[in-house]
């Protein structure tokens, strides 16, 4: 973190007011967390306008009190929280059954943030920080990012309690962050919640969204189809749950199970499907340029010699929720768009290469020399020009960088390079590319390098560092191997990390 912007932030009339805004020894409680509820989820998107996380955050402080479940002596955070959320049960009146029962850890994640924010404000000796991302956990991965706070490996999403339990790697590492930066509670908050927010809309550019890749279903509920399906604003954007294998630029049909029991409307993601641990759900996206279409009933799909076929339409959409597309599902979808007299031209299409890279690809190794090295090669680079298991000095340790360092230079064991590559068989799951993504971000801010890749059996990925930082949700260059071999797009990757633009970068 840069100490003279952060001297600067905390000392100005906007830092003071957020640095305020969290601290509750002054002030009424329940207002400061509505105010606080109120300011970051606007920036997320939106608010719900009935209150529902003043209302949990009360509801929360109240069982805790009945369930008499205190901060013991002695009792680490982690430890506290853990055996709050394995015998908290959340009662609205003490003479009807729970609303949420003892260990529905489900439940428990989609009110983290509510949770959370009700420790840190009565946590006592013991730290604790708010997590207020439900819905975009991306951004707070972000700000994590930004301010180089490590990333805990995320848990399996069908470990609904390791998923809880994340909030205790989370909360210990921003901890570190706060004593390692001399930062008071309400200092550390202002930095995450505000100052980091300064840094990413720094760092933001509106780019182009790639060429789709898939087609994912989601379903809208009646309230959603009133606030939002029915007549979307130019522009607006909207998060919905997806399969967590959705693609920036993906193509999103959008089924409203109610009113009307219809395809309604096409959608492109405007992010990777994200997996966000601290929700009921556990993946979601954002959707951005809605086009309205002519709806197709259920009842239209049942009677159609196609669809009729189709698993969804004999589940009557139900389940709806990230099933993917087929090329020829979304050609007959535009089939009956037509007949309806719809000009398809409008709605965007699949990307269709002209070649493809060819091999049988069956491990990590396979996807290093079959797929990598080749491609390396025809950016003029020898085998002279990249380095495989450098040794670098960590603390007292040396750490081995087990893939691709490129011009390496520098005395033993403390090397710079301009550019480093991480190889993976495959990181298909959000899990796995975040847990290479991180190992490869390790590895580049120990190399210095301004610039970092991670590959697997499907895609190369680029991140070009930018202000300071990456962005683990934009990177600079994402394509399919086979996708690669079109003329422009080779033409691109060569100007980012070929080899004459890569030695410039080592000279400098």
């Amino acid at each position: 973190m840069n100490k003279n912007i952060w001297d600067l932030y905390k000392t100005s009339d906007r830092g003071k007011q957020v640095i305020e805004l969290f601290n509750f020894k002054v002030g009424n409680t329940e207002f400061k967390a509505k105010k606080i509820f109120k300011k970051y989820n606007e920036y997320l998107g939106g608010i719900d306008a009935k209150d529902y996380f003043i209302e949990n955050f009360i509801l929360i402080i109240e069982n805790i009190l009945a369930n008499e479940i205190f901060l013991e002596e002695n009792e680490t955070a982690s430890n506290y929280f853990t055996r709050l959320i394995d015998n908290l049960e959340i009662y609205f009146n003490e003479d009807e059954p729970p609303v949420i029962v003892k260990q529905d850890y489900k439940t428990y994640n989609a009110i983290l943030s509510e949770l959370s924010l009700v420790l840190y404000v009565y946590g006592q000796d013991e730290l604790f920080y708010p997590i207020l991302f439900k819905e975009q956990f991306d951004v707070f991965m972000k700000i994590l990012d930004v301010l180089e706070i490590p990333m805990p490996e995320l848990p399996t999403k069908s470990d609904k309690r390791a998923r809880l339990l994340l909030y205790n790697s989370l909360n210990e590492n921003i901890t570190k962050f706060a004593k390692n930066n001399n930062l008071t509670p309400e200092e550390t908050c202002a930095c995450i919640y505000d100052f980091a927010f300064m840094l990413l809309n720094t760092d933001i550019n509106e780019t182009e969204l790639p060429e789709p890749t898939n087609i994912w279903l989601t379903g809208g509920s009646k309230g959603d189809y009133i606030a939002f399906l029915e007549n979307p604003v130019y522009g607006a954007k909207s998060v919905w749950t997806c399969n967590e294998n959705t693609k920036r630029g993906d193509i999103i049909v959008m089924y409203v199970l109610s009113p009307y029991s219809c395809i309604q409307s096409i959608w492109r993601a405007d992010i990777d499907g994200v997996y966000t641990p601290f929700n009921y759900y556990n993946s979601r996206t954002r959707t951005t340029e809605g086009i309205v279409v002519p709806h197709i009933t259920l009842n239209e799909l049942k009677a159609d010699s196609y669809f009729s076929q189709l698993g969804i339409t004999r589940k009557n959409f139900q389940g709806v929720n990230g099933v993917q597309f087929s090329a020829k599902d979304y050609k007959e979808l535009q089939r009956l768009l037509k007949e309806k007299g719809f000009d398809v031209s409008v709605l965007p299409q699949l990307y269709r290469p002209d070649l493809e890279i060819e091999g049988n690809l069956k491990n990590e190794k396979d996807v290093e020399e079959k797929l990598l090295i080749p491609l390396l090669k025809k950016l003029g680079y020898s085998n002279l020009d990249w380095t495989r298991q450098l040794s670098q000095k960590a603390g007292r340790n040396e750490k081995a960088i087990p893939d691709f360092v490129f011009l390496p230079k520098g005395e033993k064991h403390f090397q710079n390079a301009p550019l480093i590559i991480e190889a993976k068989f495959d990181m298909s799951s959000n899990i796995e590319r975040t847990k290479c993504y991180n190992q490869a971000l390790s590895y580049a801010r120990m190399m210095k390098s301004k610039l970092f890749g991670i590959c697997d059996k499907d895609r190369l990925i680029i991140y070009n560092e930018k202000k300071g930082t990456f962005d683990r949700f934009a990177p600079t260059f994402e394509k399919h191997w086979q996708n690669i071999n079109d003329e422009e797009t080779f033409r691109q990757l060569k100007l980012l990390i070929g080899k004459d633009i890569i030695t410039k970068h080592a000279s400098l």
